[in-house]
């Protein structure tokens, strides 16, 4: 039930970016707008829509960036 983690998300702007140091091991889950995501050293682009999430699988840099206003939650996985 997304109006559970409602409280526990972040809200983005277009154009922002979110820095998580090292999000081995983290999930995020978008509950509005689209994410771009990208990880130091990674060749992947990651790019979510409402209702997706992705799994943190490497080390390094973490950069959330929001292609329009989002809001998304970041997870243990």
């Amino acid at each position: 039930n997304t109006r559970d983690l409602y409280g526990a998300t972040t809200a983005l702007a277009k154009g922002g970016i979110h820095r998580i140091p090292d999000g081995r091991g983290l999930r995020v889950e978008v509950l509005s707008g689209n994410l771009w995501i990208t990880i130091d050293r990674d060749p992947r682009d990651v790019l979510l829509k409402p209702g997706e999430g992705f799994d943190v699988d490497r080390p390094g840099q973490t950069l959330i960036s929001a292609l329009d206003d989002a809001r998304f939650a970041v997870l243990q996985s």
